[in-house]
């Protein structure tokens, strides 16, 4: 769906000091863009790039059950399995790892063992963000250690509206939780969700991934609908919202309830 105009408020939101750095609203049943904020401020993506590694993921139609092997060269800190070198793993464990539990080392070692390699992967990602209308934002790393991942508000919106559109990228940036058993070894892990929207009971996180890096604070994307008194979801009311630069994760999401409840009560 293309991002459309701006449709007529009755109010307008007015963010508390310091709220975020960089946001946008779109009512995905109308196309309507409804709030923006510093919309094409370029900003470190940090984890949303884990958004355009999917995207190169699922076009090149992997083969989910390929079993491959983490190594130390894909460990650059932050998020990851806690997995020794050697450990193997799934295409799909390691797919899911990076949406759901934000893991660089997974998200690395899925660019590396892709069969484009891990430079052509890169620029098949920035060719992802310009496929989906991103035309301000650039990728240097699979995994979105580097603050030279750089997004736009706007751009989020149209990489994220394509990649929560896919099937499998939305089935793991839904999910609650991911569970997976090391190939070599036995050990077993359970993998959290980064989305603190995912077991709220006032909305419904259809989809959604974070990101956090020093340069970037906390950014969101999310596509969420309402849910009625009785938890029944009201249908006709998608927003998807993207939140840079907000000072916690908890005020990322904050941000981005709050947004929505103003965008559904317009």
């Amino acid at each position: 769906m293309p991002l459309t105009a701006f449709a007529q408020q009755r109010s307008p939101y007015i963010p508390v000091p310091d709220e975020f750095a960089s946001a946008f609203v779109v009512n995905l049943s109308t196309g309507k863009t409804l709030y923006t904020f510093k919309p094409n401020l370029p900003w470190a993506a940090a984890s949303l790039t884990k958004l355009a590694n999917a995207l190169v993921v699922v076009h090149h139609a992997p083969k989910w059950n390929r079993i491959v092997s983490l190594r130390s060269v894909d460990e650059v800190g932050g998020g990851r399995l806690r997995v020794n070198d050697g450990a193997r793993l799934s295409i799909r464990d390691l797919f899911y790892s990076s949406i759901v539990g934000s893991a660089n080392n997974a998200a690395n070692a899925l660019a590396r063992t892709s069969p484009l390699g891990q430079k052509k992967f890169i620029a098949a990602m920035n060719l992802e963000a310009r496929a989906s209308g991103a035309t301000h934002s650039s990728f240097v790393d699979p995994a979105g250690m580097s603050p030279q991942n750089i997004i736009t508000a706007h751009d989020m919106a149209r990489i994220a509206l394509r990649a929560f559109h896919d099937p499998l990228i939305r089935a793991a940036a839904s999910a609650p939780g991911y569970s997976f058993t090391v190939r070599n070894t036995g050990q077993f892990h359970k993998i959290k969700s980064t989305d603190l929207l995912v077991h709220a009971n006032d909305v419904q996180a259809v989809a959604a991934k974070t990101g956090l890096l020093d340069e970037a604070k906390d950014n969101v994307v999310i596509w969420m609908r309402p849910l009625d008194a009785q938890g029944n979801v009201v249908y006709g009311k998608d927003m998807l919202i993207v939140v840079l630069g907000a000072p916690t994760k908890q005020g990322s999401f904050a941000s981005a309830k709050r947004l929505a409840d103003w965008a559904w009560g317009t």
